[in-house]
């Protein structure tokens, strides 16, 4: 596997059953005190950071600011697992840690999930793995067709199964738990975290989220000569490329042209680059960017994790790389996640007009008249008292309808209401269908009490799923990619202004722009607008029509009767006025390229996992 990734034992005997399994796939191992194997796996030399004091041991993977001495240290005022967490309380980045003291074993990502855990049963004991992937191949216990079809609704998988995993028998830990590892073989999570109330106002909120972007950024500049960052134009690369500035690092900003004369990104992109003349500004042209939908042909490549949501922009990722690495970065830094923190949705108006009556009206007054939400509609999504589980029971009735109009609010605790498209089977209808059901007969816990956030935190996560798969594409080209909007302190941060003031109707993204106030400049931080990429859409769906409908002449979603293709086929050679069906598709897509993927022989010595 020429992946990096990495497997977590507990230190007993219960683990040799792992441990042979593993051996023949591993170029790196780290010893337990004992002796024992602790971390088996592939990665680089530097990825691992390895800290020891008297019988207990802790490994950080990842991008942190950190080194072996201070954790050594604080690891040595640590009594047991429970308290490890205290190693690392501090240190800013985006990284997993492994902690072994006294027999146990503490295992937790990133609240984010861009650094996730997953575990499965291997002979007598429960092992860890960040790679569902690597424990896929171990059990062979296929993946759940169910899962695949319940992919096909959105873009990403729908609220509660944004962190599962379509291998049936490896689970995904949440990310605001952590895994406990014992030494009989068994495990138990635990709650690591808990959503701030949101309750700082906004200018001592803001100081707080400055000092956390200052730190997240510095994690990953701090051991880099060259860094690279987006320079799109929006608030979110922006920031993030004027911050890494204030590191002794050579900076390349990357931004491609837009195809719609109608998307003002250039104009801002070009105002941060005049404004930051030590760096070195990469633009490619029209002619030169790789446009959506490449590499969707019979034969591309994809990730073997799961299916990618970013699936339409995977040979611009891939581009990017290349890029940077000719430019010499081997750290890309991006603005994924700022959307999903500072404007992330209208859920919060359903807090607002209970607990702060006046303003909420007030907000919702605003967005109804932006938006020209229909009255009735808002009134219903705003009285609605459902619980997450009811929520599953109606979409579960509902998902042969037509998707709700764009003008029309939706304040659930979902992404958006769920819908099968018309090229799904109905054996993908009843399969959708009995999950759902079967889900919301037992107890579904919100993010937090709150959908304001509830819905950060469950974008945020998506968003970090997605960067994680991002980032293995990346690092394939030689250029790991950082968001440092997913780091865990930004994050909490973040979630703990009020939420009136966090995001508003009449200011765009308050709460970042009063965070980066003095250094970014002013105008920068007044823009009023947002990119559209329809243009871009269009000529990349004329470029690469032939090979999307390629794919589905010998598609594994048919095989598997879950797709019609002779369906799918027609809606993509039917004409498109607006992006609106064909957009629902990209779960298609994902889907189908990741089955392939999994199907096909892997190059080098692990096999693919079993299918069903």
């Amino acid at each position: 596997m020429s992946e990096e990734w990495f497997a977590v034992l507990p230190d007993s005997d219960a683990a040799l059953a792992a441990e042979r399994m593993l051996r023949p796939l591993t170029s790196s191992v780290v010893d337990h005190a004992s002796g024992r194997p602790w971390l088996m796996g592939h990665w680089r030399t530097g990825t691992v950071l390895v800290a020891e004091a008297g019988a207990s041991k802790v490994a950080v993977v990842g991008q942190c600011l950190t080194t072996a001495t201070t954790l050594r240290m604080a690891l040595g005022k640590i009594r047991s697992v429970d308290e490890a967490e205290t190693v690392t309380d501090k240190v800013p980045g985006c990284f997993t840690l492994v902690a072994s003291v006294n027999g146990r074993v503490r295992v937790q990502g990133t609240l984010a999930a861009v650094r996730r855990v997953f575990r499965a049963r291997i002979g007598d004991a429960v092992v860890a793995a960040d790679r569902a992937e690597v424990l896929a191949h171990l059990v062979s216990d296929g993946w759940d067709e169910a899962w695949v079809a319940l992919r096909l609704t959105l873009l990403a998988q729908p609220y509660p199964f944004q962190e599962t995993t379509p291998w049936r028998a490896v689970r995904a830990v949440p990310a605001d738990h952590w895994l406990r590892l014992d030494p009989d073989g068994t495990a138990v999570e635990r709650r690591r975290w808990t959503p701030p109330e949101a309750v700082l106002p906004l200018r001592e909120g803001a100081v707080v989220l400055r000092e956390a972007l200052l730190s997240a950024v510095e994690a990953r500049t701090s051991t880099h000569r060259t860094v690279s960052t987006d320079l799109s134009g929006g608030m979110d690369s922006t920031s993030v490329a004027f911050l890494a500035t204030r590191s002794p690092v050579e900076l390349v900003t990357y931004r491609w042209a837009e195809h719609d004369s109608g998307n003002d990104d250039a104009e801002y992109a070009q105002r941060a680059a005049t404004a930051l003349p030590h760096a070195r500004h990469q633009v490619d042209s029209l002619q030169d960017v790789a446009p959506m939908f490449g590499g969707l042909a019979p034969g591309g490549t994809a990730d073997r994790e799961e299916p990618f949501a970013w699936v339409r922009s995977r040979a611009r990722i891939e581009h990017i790389a290349r890029s940077m690495a000719r430019a010499g970065s081997l750290m890309h830094l991006t603005g994924h996640g700022g959307d999903e923190l500072f404007r992330p949705g209208y859920r919060r108006l359903h807090d607002l007009v209970r607990h702060s009556c006046a303003e909420g009206v007030r907000q919702t007054r605003a967005y109804r008249a932006m938006a020209r939400w229909p009255l009735p509609a808002l009134l219903r999504e705003l009285t609605d008292s459902s619980g997450p589980a009811r929520e599953l029971a109606r979409a579960a009735r509902s998902l042969e309808k037509q998707p709700p109009a764009a003008h029309v609010p939706y304040l659930g605790w979902g992404v958006a209401p769920l819908r099968m498209p018309p090229w799904a089977t109905r054996h993908a209808l009843a399969a959708t269908r009995d999950l759902l059901r079967r889900t919301a007969t037992g107890p579904v816990t919100p993010l937090a009490p709150t959908r304001g956030q509830h819905e950060a935190l469950l974008l945020a996560r998506i968003a970090g799923v997605n960067v994680a798969q991002a980032d293995r594409i990346s690092t394939a080209h030689g250029v790991h990619l950082a968001a440092p909007y997913l780091d865990d302190a930004v994050l909490h941060a973040a979630l703990a202004v009020r939420l009136q003031e966090r995001d508003t109707p009449w200011h765009f993204k308050p709460l970042l722009a009063t965070a980066m106030r003095g250094l970014v400049p002013g105008p920068l931080l007044d823009r009023t607008t947002k990119g559209n990429f329809n243009a871009d859409f269009y000529v990349g769906l004329r470029r690469h029509r032939a090979d999307m409908v390629a794919l589905f002449d010998d598609s594994e979603l048919a095989r598997h009767k879950l797709i019609d293709p002779a369906v799918v086929r027609g809606v993509l050679l039917q004409p498109h006025p607006t992006t609106t069906l064909l957009a629902r598709m990209d779960g298609t897509f994902a889907t189908e390229m990741w089955l392939r993927a999994i199907r096909a022989p892997r190059a080098g010595h692990m096999a693919p996992p079993a299918t069903t």
